[in-house]
């Protein structure tokens, strides 16, 4: 006995109808083992209000789309529907893009030259619980890792011991007084090492000082 076919109700939000034309058609070339019941919105309000009418199992977002781009629409879905599996589909392999669409909650990116098997493949395993990405993004988000990592060894690298306990403690919410107390030195020491940390981690204000700590693993 052949095994249910499985029914996958599918969003796409794309501006351009030859596009989603062509992701239906894939789709449906597969219909052998999985059904998609495919519907379909050009922008991203359109996206948000059918979504907020009909519940779906994904959702295929682009990223540059007319009245919300991608990401705006994307923090937006997140605000009705925090489970809803999201898959982002672009041109761009730029890493702004892939980081911009992954903190606003996606759980996977593709690029639009997909195949056909991978597209199904990035389906199910989001639809499985795992993220997916392409290998042109996965490389783009690992060299993208190595560059921070890289930076956040030669900031840590240059600064002293001293400095890097000021740092955690102002991570921490202490004030220069309370700072100078635990560390048994003058406040103006603790704001001498203030400004040098400031001037060498190159950040404007304690804000800044507290992600680098959150870099530096700090915390």
């Amino acid at each position: 006995m052949e095994p249910p076919v499985k029914l996958i109700r599918l969003l796409i939000i794309e501006d351009h109808h030859m596009i989603r034309e062509g992701i239906r058609m894939m789709l449906e070339s597969r219909e052998n083992y999985l059904h998609f019941e495919i519907d379909e919105a050009e922008n991203g309000q359109m996206g948000i209000n059918k979504i907020l009418k009909k519940d779906y199992d994904i959702v295929l977002i682009d990223y540059q789309l007319p009245v919300k781009n991608g990401k705006e629409t994307l923090k937006e879905i997140r605000l009705y529907k925090k489970d809803l599996k999201v898959l982002a589909l672009s041109n761009y392999d730029e890493y702004s893009y892939i980081q911009s669409m992954i903190d606003e909650g996606a759980n996977g990116y593709i690029l639009k030259n997909i195949e056909t098997a991978e597209l199904i493949k990035a389906i199910e395993t989001v639809l499985s619980g795992n993220n997916y990405f392409s290998n042109e993004v996965l490389v783009k988000m690992l060299d993208a890792a190595k560059n921070t990592e890289k930076n956040v060894s030669q900031h840590k690298s240059g600064l002293s011991k001293r400095e890097l306990e000021v740092l955690e403690l102002i991570a921490h919410e202490k004030t220069n007084d309370e700072i100078a107390g635990i560390l048994f030195i003058a406040k103006r020491t603790v704001d001498t090492h203030r400004q040098n940390l400031l001037k060498k981690l190159q950040v404007k204000n304690t804000a800044g000082l507290i992600k680098a700590a959150y870099d530096f693993k700090l915390l």
